[in-house]
């Protein structure tokens, strides 16, 4: 008999842990679907949350691509410019130089006349110092009438 009742208390222990799984089942079921409804939730959240960074990095991206547009643009016109600016730099130099060297030309060539004017006036002097030089060699009578021509103003 006691072994009928041992018999008898491990199935009812066995039909007690059954029921009690089933039981448990059903309650970690419960928690089970709210989690399941939780998680979705908040993928659904992140997801939307992540079209929104993404559409973020689009617009931020577009910008970043018309401002460098915009640079690139600035950048062609300032060579540009630095490029007009350095032709109208060399075209003035170019003047500058001209004029220089055609102020040169003039003074060179006012230097040459004036040299050829003393050239002129130092071979007459010269004459003039011979002829006082022969004169003096020469007679008294001579010498006063060359004194009277150098006396002369020239």
């Amino acid at each position: 008999m006691k072994r009928n009742i041992l018999k008898a208390l491990v199935l009812a222990a066995g039909v007690v842990a059954i029921m009690l799984s089933a039981g448990c089942e059903e309650q970690q079921q419960q928690p089970s679907t709210k989690m399941a409804k939780l998680i979705a939730v908040e993928n659904i959240q992140l997801k939307k949350d992540l079209q929104q960074r993404d559409g973020e990095i689009e617009k931020l991206k577009e910008q970043h691509n018309n401002e460098l547009k915009k640079q690139k643009e600035l950048l062609e016109k300032c060579q540009e410019e630095q490029k007009a600016l350095s032709e109208q730099l060399a075209g003035k130099y170019e003047e500058q130089i001209n004029e220089i060297f055609k102020s040169i030309a003039e003074e060179t060539g006012k230097l040459r006349e004036e040299n050829e004017n003393l050239k002129a006036q130092i071979g007459k002097l010269k004459a003039e110092l011979e002829a006082r030089t022969e004169g003096l060699e020469a007679e008294p009578e001579e010498q006063e009438e060359l004194a009277e021509q150098t006396a002369e103003p020239l």
